[in-house]
C-alpha cells in the first residue's frame, strides 16, 4: 500500500538491508498477533496511525480494527483555485500538511459535507454548462488521504444542487450514505448498492424542506427537525421509513417570533424576537436535545435554552438549561 498522501508525513525510502529482516529479527513485525497490533494502534496519534497503516498489508488490515488515540479534529484549508488541500494539526502548531493532487475538477467544486477524511463535493454553480432551473448535478465523494473517489449518479434540482446535505461512511466496510433535499418538497438519499437516488416516501406535506432547521444521522437513523415536529427515519430497510414523530411546537413554536413586527402592534418592541437559531444534538445515549439561541429586540443579551424530550410524557419537552450571555456573541 502506498504511503499516506500527506507531504510532510512521507519518509525517505529505506536502504536495502544487508541481511533479510527475518534473519536480523526472528520476531517479524508483520506477524504480530492482531490483539497486540491493536494495542499499538490505539496508542498512536492520527498522523502516526496513518503512517503505520503503510508498513505492510497485515498492519493495514489491523488498522481497520482500531482507531487513532488522538481525536482532535484537523482543520482543512482550501487554497483558491488549487487542486489540493492543506491540513492543519493543532498538535503540530507550525506545520501544514499538503495533500496530493485531488483531481482536475476539485478546484471547480465546493464542499457540501464532511465525514472524517471524506468530502462530499458538488460543482460550483458558475462551472455548470447550463445555468438554469432543473439543472443536472453530478456529485462525488473524495478521501483526502487516499485520493479514493466515489462518483454518485446525477440528479435534477431547482435549488442549485443538494441542500441540507449529510454524509456518512463506515471506515471498515466503506458503506456510505448521502442524504439531502433537491427541491422544497423532496428529500432524497443514496447509499452504496443503489442505482439511483431514492425519495423519502413519507416526507410530511406540511413540512417543506426549506423549513428544515437541522438534520442529524446517527446509528442508522435520521433525525429531522422543522418548525412543527421532530421526525426520526430509520434506514434499516431498502427505503427510509418514518419510525417516530413528536411535536416541537411547545418549545420551537413559541419561540419562532412569537410577537412579529407586523403582528401584535400593541406588544412593546423589546419583547419582539428578531433573531433565533436552532440546533439539535443527539447524545451518545441517543437522547435528543434542542438548543435555542434567542435574541429579542433592544435586549443586551442572548438567551439560550436547552430542552430534552420528557421521558415520562410522550409528547412533552422539558427545559433542562436556560441562561443568558451579554451581546458580543452574534451567531
Amino acid at each position: 500500500m502506498a504511503s499516506p498522501t500527506l507531504a510532510l508525513a512521507q519518509s525517505p525510502p529505506p536502504k536495502s538491508p544487508a541481511v533479510s529482516v527475518s534473519q536480523r529479527n526472528p520476531h517479524c513485525w508483520s506477524k504480530l498477533p492482531l490483539d497486540l497490533m491493536q494495542l499499538v494502534f490505539e496508542r498512536l496519534a492520527f498522523l502516526d496511525f496513518e503512517r503505520a497503516k503503510s508498513v505492510c498489508s497485515s498492519w493495514q488490515f489491523g488498522s481497520k480494527q482500531s482507531k487513532p488515540n488522538n481525536q482532535i479534529p484537523w482543520m482543512i484549508l482550501f487554497p483558491t483555485d488549487k487542486n489540493y488541500c492543506l491540513l492543519f494539526n493543532p498538535e503540530d502548531k507550525e506545520k501544514l500538511y499538503k495533500t496530493q493532487h485531488l483531481g482536475d475538477d476539485f478546484a471547480k467544486s465546493i464542499v457540501l459535507a464532511t465525514y472524517r477524511s471524506w468530502l462530499l463535493m458538488q460543482p460550483r454553480y458558475e462551472e455548470l454548462e447550463d445555468q438554469t432551473l432543473d439543472q443536472e448535478f453530478h456529485l462525488y465523494i473524495k478521501d483526502l488521504l487516499t485520493c479514493e473517489r466515489i462518483n454518485l449518479p446525477a440528479f435534477e434540482s431547482d435549488i442549485f444542487g443538494l441542500s441540507h446535505p449529510i454524509l456518512w461512511i463506515d471506515d471498515k466496510t466503506k458503506d456510505y450514505l448521502v442524504i439531502g433535499t433537491i427541491n422544497r418538497e423532496t428529500m432524497v438519499s443514496f447509499k452504496n448498492g443503489d442505482n439511483s437516488w431514492k425519495k423519502f416516501p413519507e416526507l410530511p406535506k406540511s413540512s417543506c424542506t426549506d423549513m428544515c432547521l437541522n438534520m442529524i444521522y446517527k446509528d442508522h437513523k435520521l433525525h429531522y427537525l422543522d418548525y412543527s415536529n421532530l421526525y426520526i427515519y430509520d434506514f434499516f430497510g431498502e427505503f427510509p421509513r418514518e419510525a417516530f414523530r413528536i411535536s416541537v411546537r411547545e418549545f420551537v413554536g413559541y419561540a419562532t417570533n412569537p410577537y412579529g413586527y407586523d403582528e401584535f402592534p400593541e406588544v412593546p418592541l423589546k419583547l419582539k424576537l428578531n433573531r433565533y437559531i436552532y440546533n439539535m444534538i443527539v447524545t451518545v445515549r441517543g437522547d435528543v436535545l434542542i438548543v435555542a439561541s434567542l435574541h429579542f429586540s433592544m435586549a443586551e443579551t442572548w438567551e439560550f435554552i436547552i430542552c430534552k424530550m420528557d421521558s415520562s410524557k410522550v409528547n412533552k419537552w422539558e427545559e433542562i438549561v436556560s441562561c443568558q450571555l451579554s451581546n458580543g456573541i452574534n451567531d
